[in-house]
């Protein structure tokens, strides 16, 4: 009996050899954790708290002083951004005015709690890091959106770095939601996260990224209802600036997870001008021109291309239905003056499913449009019922396609083509291999 207890008790003291050490190892995760929650909540205990009921009030919290009480709201809004130097401002539950934007400083924090902020220009972060914006509604003052005119954002951000604009609304306005602004030569925006924000029947642009920004994040983000109304002969959802031989292109840009719904007159997702672009995971609807990405430059020059962009794993649906639906995604190089040509260097699409898609265009047609691109693969994607061409190559050289679904294409004049080859030069490189079609007239040269 004694021998079996000993060996009994010798089981229990093996187990607790390995059993304590992991309860230690889980007591520390758990407390780690806690810690960065109370890190975390610690960072929005706000220092200044505004509140608005029949006047609006400016409270420290620290000491319960009021520093403003009045009608004013944007006077009110001033003097908690003056006061607060670096820190968290609270807008409780309200709706607040402000005719001219409010600059930002470094190290602040804005939280909107059930708040809506009613104006054309709101907030202007400048030279300026570490600002967060969350929680807001934002819209202009008028009863509806118009035309389209100027820059008007009603967030701006210029020359700045570490910034986070995160689940707000952007809802009726003509112009821009969010303008990442370069005014001069010295201007650059690094280091933006735009996340989880709502950009909702509005005139113009949801996002507009200017030239020389680098490591651009807008993720998870809701477009609907782009100049619906179809007051502007073309809208955006994320918009990429046109480039220029003066400005740095801007790079390290990242469009992923966004739904983008219902832009009847241009493009979901466009960019004039960037470097190692990457759009992925987005769902795109009822957009007129899905995707664009092409070299254009605003004084028409081009000594230099542009390089690396990747479009993979995004869901496109258009809509056969509207007056005019374009293709699916188009990858554009530079034409300047006197035919020349400046190719788009170095393209991966690949992992896309693209539906429904052009119902008037007999040239420029596909459901993915590569023109004057040098270096490419397109591989893996998913192509149906669209008009014309699946994949259509113009004036392309070194492409490999393969590996892709094309199927039940549309006439709109020509005969459809699975894959389409024209415009080549007298040496270049194509190879076609391993697509599945269901038609017999696979390529035209």
């Amino acid at each position: 009996m004694r021998m079996n207890e000993t060996a009994f008790s010798g089981r229990i003291r093996s187990a607790g050899k390995i059993f304590y050490p992991l309860l230690v190892i889980a007591v520390l995760i758990m407390l780690y954790l806690a810690y960065v929650q109370l890190i975390q909540d610690r960072d929005e205990v706000p220092d200044i708290v505004i509140t608005k009921d029949k006047t609006v009030t400016v409270i420290q919290n620290s000491t319960g002083a009021v520093l403003y009480e009045g009608n004013d709201d944007e006077k009110a809004i001033r003097v908690a951004v003056d006061s607060v130097g670096k820190g968290v401002i609270l807008f409780e539950k309200g709706t607040y005015n402000v005719t001219s934007p409010i600059g930002l400083g470094s190290d602040i924090t804005l939280i909107g709690n059930d708040c809506s902020l009613i104006g054309y220009r709101i907030f202007r972060i400048s030279d300026a890091s570490d600002v967060v914006i969350k929680g807001f509604d934002f819209s202009d003052p008028d009863e509806s959106y118009g035309r389209h005119s100027g820059t008007n954002s009603i967030v701006e951000i210029t020359n700045s770095r570490n910034c986070q604009i995160l689940d707000n609304t952007f809802r009726n306005y003509s112009a821009y939601g969010l303008y990442l602004s370069t005014r001069s030569l010295q201007h650059h925006n690094s280091d933006i996260i735009i996340k989880g924000n709502q950009f909702l029947d509005y005139g113009y642009c949801g996002i507009m990224i200017g030239k020389q920004a680098s490591n651009i994040y807008v993720d998870d983000n809701l477009f609907r209802n782009m100049n619906a109304k179809k007051v502007n002969p073309n809208s955006y959802g994320v918009a990429l600036a046109k480039g220029s031989t003066v400005y740095s292109y801007s790079e390290y840009i990242y469009i992923r997870n966004n739904t983008l719904e219902n832009n009847p007159r241009w493009e979901g997702i466009d960019s004039h001008g960037a470097n190692h672009v990457y759009i992925l995971d987005n769902t795109i609807t009822d957009c007129r021109i899905p995707i664009s990405v092409a070299q254009i430059n605003g004084d028409n020059l081009y000594p230099e291309p542009v390089h690396n962009v990747t479009i993979k794993g995004n869901y496109i649906k258009g809509n056969m239905s509207a007056s005019l639906q374009d293709s699916g995604i188009y990858v554009i190089g530079g034409r300047g003056p006197g035919g020349l040509i400046q190719p788009y260097r170095d393209v991966i699409i690949s992992d896309n499913i693209i539906t429904d898609v052009n119902n008037w265009l007999q040239s420029n047609d596909g459901g993915i449009v590569l023109m004057h691109v040098e270096g490419a693969q397109v591989y893996n994607n998913t192509i149906s019922n669209v008009g014309g061409t699946g994949v259509n190559l113009a004036g392309a050289n070194d492409v490999l396609v393969y590996e892709n679904d094309i199927r039940n294409l549309v006439k709109i004049s020509k005969p459809i083509c699975s894959v389409s080859v024209s415009n080549v030069k007298d040496i270049y490189s194509i190879d076609i291999r391993d697509n599945k079609v269901d038609s017999t007239d696979n390529c035209v040269f």
